[in-house]
């Protein structure tokens, strides 16, 4: 749960530029978590206080800070200190006691004009380099943060920890303030968040908690426009005794959902209590942003079994001790290399390895063979996926090139989704918010680490060898990139391993989903489910028409679907993979199924966070029919839509499966209303795919929506909108070109 401040200064008017007066706003962030808690993103300005419960017990941990904090400096041509304390109540009944961390709420701890880092030409606060353990004073244009010193252990506000910090005599003193002597330390990024534990409490604390006094502190110079400076800080409060953070285990589909693209979250193993960054990417999906770090054995040294349980295993499956110096790599043995599971990106050498990003953030973790990787089962893998692995359950390895995979990942950021040499495109892989770090490789007794090469597993047989499974590569010495690399290393070779979230056996499906639970949503309301021929998360809501609809647009490709989870009555239906060169959409375009998985931005990146997850689909691939029946003039009774669900057909408001009737629901009349409609979801223009121009067209100008009723043996009704126009039964829609998907429940 989440707790917002704002603190607010005013500017004031100055005769001359040798001074300046800033504006320095700071936004608190709090959040705290018990082991088994719900996590539930709760937004709401006005509260002080945050408190979650434990599900399973009576334990809670509760926040409480004051709703203002004023920070006011005069900025003087050699620097000018302002700080201001922001007063924490902490209050657990967890007989364990509790640590408080501090950090950014982002991966980002420089404080910027307008909150904005796009402004960071004009200058902007960063950290001052003093640690907890090493405080400092504040440099020209730096911030940190300090703790005041209550040295009488009786009293409420004391803290063991404030001792860590310099001498007493050049500190914070609860009767004192600070000064231009006082040392601080930086605060760390959201990511590193654990390297600033800033207090404890060993035992249940009293019934009106413990008092913390947190001081903020800048030094302002005249070489810093005037303005409004804002970042925003994260408080998170760990129950001692129970598990860190909440699990990877216990999160689910509509929790990754609800996350906002790009920000990111700590969640902790219940195998063994390691936490890892998990990200909400562009696509949708959430990913670990650390490598695995899952040993062999467990804490009593015993070789650690994998359950259904805790694991992405249909049984049991025995992992193998880690080897720290192996005399070789093999093929069909699960062998971990531990090395250094917990440490960082080393120092680069940019003159030998040029394309190197220093990520100090971001940790190696272990080295698995394709065996390990994939829990034991690999060595029977001869094509195609493997559907178990090492991950927590609800985990899996990314796939080779679907939706769960690293090129349709790295295709959001418009980074490069193709084996070749790009060191931009290494660079971009190490940076914000991917992080993949430099992990290396261990093969034939060869351990290379830290500054030349990373590569990380998929769950995917290469299809021209069996002894060989597909992976994603960079090498920062040579500026190779390899998004598919199936040439270099063979399943023998140990690399790094990342899990991308699929959903949880009890998240709700879209095929399970009923006329009655529909009609249990309050009207406008929604929910997340999942599609379990591809584990996709679609947000559906009940709208004012009555229907339930997908309020995301549909995207699966290169797999076999059956009638059990389709939209048809028997048999199976293989959708086609993405085309790969714009050629391939230029014959056969009405009587063979195509698609295409959007594959860059163009001019439109800048506004990205409206196409993501973008799937083209020709009217033939929608309605799952063969290549001699798509000239149809007949509605299709088929589709591509999960079980349960189906194309809208075209038809007027009296009809109860048609854009038409939805529109008229909500009075929509102009694309700007339906954009503006939260609730339904239609962002702002798709555009389509045409096969004259054999391109994505009309970005940002135009959107076609499928319906399952052609017009003509070569032409469809669409849900059409533009800028000035729009028609929930355009007629003019062509079947070979390639529209989006929203299905609607039968």
């Amino acid at each position: 749960m989440y707790h917002t401040k704002q603190f607010t200064i005013k500017k004031g008017l100055l005769e001359t530029q040798a001074y300046r007066n800033f504006t320095l706003g700071l936004f608190s962030f709090l959040i705290a978590f018990l082991v088994a808690s719900t996590f539930v993103p709760v937004h709401n300005s006005d509260a002080s206080t945050v408190t979650i419960t434990n599900n399973t017990s009576d334990f809670f941990i509760q926040i409480t800070s004051a709703d203002n904090l004023a920070l006011d400096v005069t900025a003087s041509p050699t620097g000018q200190l302002a700080y201001a304390a922001d007063t924490l109540n902490i209050i657990t009944n967890s007989p364990n006691g509790y640590h408080l961390y501090l950090s950014t709420s982002n991966n980002d701890n420089n404080i910027y004009l307008d909150g904005d880092s796009a402004t960071s030409s004009q200058g902007y606060f960063g950290p001052t380099t003093g640690t907890i353990a090493s405080p400092a004073a504040l440099l020209q244009n730096t911030w940190g943060f300090a703790l005041s010193k209550v040295t009488d252990t009786s009293s409420s506000k004391y803290n063991p920890l404030a001792s860590t910090f310099a001498d007493i005599s050049d500190y914070v003193n609860y009767t004192g303030s600070p000064t231009e002597n006082s040392t601080w330390a930086g605060v760390p990024t959201f990511a590193n968040s654990q390297t600033a534990k800033i207090s404890e409490l060993s035992t249940s604390n009293s019934p009106d908690g413990n008092d913390l006094d947190i001081y903020y502190g800048i030094n302002a110079s005249t070489t810093l426009p005037d303005g409004t400076y804002s970042t925003e800080i994260t408080y998170t409060a760990i129950s001692e005794g129970v598990n860190k953070f909440p699990t990877m285990q216990d999160f689910t589909a509509e929790q990754c959902y609800n996350m906002a693209t790009d920000t990111s979250i700590n969640l902790s193993d219940v195998r063994d209590d390691k936490y890892y960054r998990v990200t909400k990417m562009k696509d949708g999906h959430c990913w670990m942003t650390d490598n695995l770090a899952l040993d062999g054995t467990d804490a009593s040294g015993n070789v650690r079994v994998l359950t259904p349980s805790d694991s992405n295993v249909t049984t049991n499956r025995p992992l193998a001790a880690n080897i720290e110096n192996g005399t070789a790599s093999e093929y069909d043995v699960v062998q971990i290399y531990s090395g250094v599971a917990n440490g960082v990106t080393r120092s680069c050498d940019l003159t030998t390895y040029p394309y190197c990003i220093v990520n100090t953030t971001t940790k190696y973790g272990n080295l698995y063979n394709w065996n390990a990787a994939t829990a034991g089962v690999g060595k029977q893998a001869t094509t195609g996926t493997v559907t178990e692995s090492i991950c927590p359950k609800g985990w899996q390895l990314p796939d080779n090139d679907n939706t769960y995979s690293y090129t349709s990942l790295l295709r959001q950021y418009n980074i490069l989704s193709m084996n070749t040499t790009d060191g931009n495109a290494v660079k971009a892989a190490q940076a914000s918010p991917l992080y993949f770090t430099l992990s290396g490789y261990y093969e034939d007794e060869e351990y290379q680490l830290g500054q030349t090469y990373s590569s990380v597993w998929s769950r995917t047989v290469t299809a021209e060898t069996t002894d060989r499974a597909y992976r994603f590569s960079f090498n920062a010495e040579i500026g190779a990139f390899y998004p598919q690399n199936n040439v270099n290393h063979s399943k023998a070779t140990a690399v790094a391993v990342r899990c991308v979230f699929s959903g949880q056996s009890t998240d709700p499906t879209m095929q399970d989903f009923t006329t009655t639970q529909c009609n249990n949503l309050a009207t406008n309301a929604s929910t997340v489910l999942i599609d379990r021929r591809n584990n996709q998360f679609y947000r559906v809501v009940h709208a004012q028409d009555g229907n339930c609809w997908m309020a995301d647009n549909l995207s699966i490709y290169n797999q076999t679907i059956s009638a059990a989870d389709s939209d048809f009555s028997s048999g199976t239906y293989t959708l086609p993979a993405s085309i790969t060169t714009i050629d391939q959409w230029s014959s056969g375009i009405y009587e063979t199924p195509m698609l295409e998985v959007a594959h860059g931005l163009g001019d439109k990146a800048d506004t990205s966070g409206d196409y993501y997850g973008q799937v083209y689909y020709n009217w033939c691939a929608a309605t799952a029919t063969t290549s001699t029946t798509c000239t149809t003039t007949s509605t299709s009774s088929t589709s591509i839509c999960p079980a349960n669900w189906r194309l809208p057909i075209n038809g007027d408001n009296s009809t109860s499966k048609t854009y038409t009737k939805l529109l008229d629901a909500y009075s929509i009349t102009t694309s700007a209303q339906l954009i503006a409609n939260d609730t339904l979801g239609f962002k702002k223009y798709y555009g389509f795919w045409s096969f004259v121009n054999k391109s994505e067209y009309s970005q940002g100008s135009q959107n076609y929506f499928m319906s399952s009723t052609p017009s003509s043996s070569t032409t469809i009704y669409s849900l059409y909108y533009a800028p000035t126009s729009i028609s929930p039964q355009s007629s003019g829609g062509n079947k070979g070109a390639g529209f989006s998907i929203r299905c609607i429940l039968r």
